[in-house]
């Protein structure tokens, strides 16, 4: 409940969100100003310096604290928005897009049809609980990592507005989102994306999502230690449906 972590923590979502949506939705602007620059800089100094952030033990896939480091991202950003976009059809498009596919339920065993339905269910029923749902201007799947780290931003941001507030109600609304990004955390979030993340640094080698996997796999121990969630029990592959 404190709110400069709060603050710190919604910064880091919206950073991973920012460099792994599709660049159509204009991010490279926002990660390209100096603004960003300085707050995801700030806000990941604020966690690193957290003794509650560090994971223990870390999970497969994730990363230590001191990883929680934007500068290797922000020094390896394209210097154009057309070569940011180029960097993610390398990557997410159709030949790369299959290796290393940024949807939570690429990664449930392709046998298993209906879990794969009931899990994208429930996690629009996530977001309708809080009044979202994903961009109709710029449609995309709700498991997309991008979605879920904005998911995850909005409720950090939620919970930091209800605690301005002293009063009864406001504890309560705290404390749901506090809940909700726990469970969400748990059951559609620290599973996979480790996974996912050191995919994309394979797939990337030396450069940007790269040093963005790195980040995000440092920020789900983060988040796990946080939340108190623990370990996954399962190692996550992606299996596509053919």
């Amino acid at each position: 409940s404190d709110p400069s972590l709060l603050l710190a923590r919604r910064a880091c979502y919206r950073f991973v969100a920012l460099a792994l949506a599709d660049p159509r939705t204009g991010g490279y602007c926002e990660l390209a100003d100096p603004m960003t620059r300085d707050l995801i800089t700030q806000a990941a100094e604020i966690l690193r310096d957290e003794d509650a952030a560090v994971a223990r033990p870390l999970a497969l896939g994730e990363r230590p604290l001191a990883d929680l480091n934007p500068s290797k991202a922000l020094a390896r950003l394209p210097s154009s928005a057309g070569e940011f976009n180029e960097l993610y059809e390398a990557n997410f498009g159709l030949l790369g897009g299959s290796r290393c596919p940024p949807y939570e339920t690429e990664y449930v065993s392709s046998k298993l049809i209906f879990q794969r339905s009931n899990m994208l269910a429930d996690i629009t029923g996530f977001y309708s609980a809080f009044g979202l749902q994903p961009s109709s201007s710029n449609p995309d799947r709700p498991d997309h990592v991008a979605i879920e780290c904005e998911f995850l931003a909005q409720l950090l941001h939620l919970q930091w507005m209800a605690i301005q507030d002293a009063g009864p109600a406001a504890q309560a609304q705290a404390e749901i989102c506090q809940e909700a990004l726990r469970r969400f955390l748990d059951e559609h979030t620290a599973w996979w994306m480790p996974a996912f993340a050191k995919l994309l640094g394979h797939q990337d080698p030396g450069g940007f999502y790269e040093a963005i996997a790195q980040f995000l796999a440092a920020l789900i121990a983060v988040e796990r230690a946080l939340a108190g969630v623990a370990p996954p029990n399962q190692c996550a592959e992606p299996t596509p449906i053919e």
